[in-house]
């Protein structure tokens, strides 16, 4: 079974999209595992990043009751299932039917796939509550800014939550700070501010503001393929996070160990 990976969180706006594509190019191209991508949020982002990978299999389906054909793993880098118009309709339906039907979507796709990636919509609701019920990880990015980190508190409340009541496999991965602006002083302050409050479940690397990234997601391509300087030291961010949010993820003993050091 591979890993069934969730990025949310309840505030937009935070890079939530832009590191879910990253992360499944990273797995794809630098740790050469197979992955399937799930876009659940109606605004497409991650649908229209990887739309090269399509798979014509709308993200929708995989709430129906007589659950899709699993996707074939292999033939292409990553496999998309893409958000739709359909996607904002799932949030009316009956969620004793539709959350355990995405459940065994997922579980069906696991089987096939080294790694699922779920991007979420930036609010909870009935699709976030299924991803986190049919994921083994949760990866709560995070910008530095006093209501980020009240949207990331709701956030660990409500993975905790869903873990004690519906899903004891699933774990926080990390918390990942992004867009990182080492010249501010209340960026600086909400940093400080996170690691007292959460320092066991952060990632300690940072990613800065980096306009490489948009750039390279713009052309539909990772930022390590960017033939830039800027993009090389976009890359160097993004690699480091990434391990440590792997070591994690592939780890079954929880959050990180006391030895690990912000970097």
């Amino acid at each position: 079974m591979g890993n069934v990976v969730v990025f949310g969180n309840q505030k937009g706006g935070v890079g939530k999209s832009t590191l879910a594509v990253l992360y499944a190019w990273w797995l794809a191209e630098i740790q050469r595992r197979s992955v399937c991508v799930i876009d659940l949020d109606t605004q497409a982002n991650s649908s229209k990043s990887l739309r090269q990978f399509t798979t014509g299999l709308e993200a929708s389906r995989l709430f129906d009751q007589a659950a899709p054909t699993p996707l074939p793993a292999g033939g292409q880098a990553v496999s998309l299932v893409a958000s739709s118009r359909c996607m904002a309709d799932v949030e009316l339906a009956r969620p004793e039917l539709v959350i355990p039907a995405f459940r065994r979507s997922v579980t069906r796709m696991a089987q096939d796939f080294d790694a699922v990636v779920i991007d979420t919509p930036p609010a909870l609701g009935l699709r976030m509550s299924a991803a986190l019920i049919a994921a083994t990880a949760a990866v709560c990015p995070i910008e530095l800014e006093e209501y980020s980190i009240d949207g990331v508190t709701d956030m660990l409340k409500t993975i905790f939550g869903l873990r004690q009541r519906h899903n004891p496999q699933l774990r926080l991965a990390g918390i990942v700070l992004n867009r990182f602006n080492p010249r501010s002083l209340r960026q600086k302050a909400a940093m400080q501010e996170l690691a007292e409050n959460f320092r066991e479940f952060v990632i300690p690397a940072r990613i800065s503001i980096r306009s490489a990234i948009p750039e390279a997601l713009a052309e539909e391509m990772p930022v390590w393929r960017l033939p830039k300087t800027a993009a090389r030291e976009a890359s160097a961010e993004l690699m480091r996070v990434f391990e440590l949010l792997q070591q994690r993820i592939d780890c079954s003993c929880g959050p990180a160990p006391e030895r690990e050091v912000w970097a």
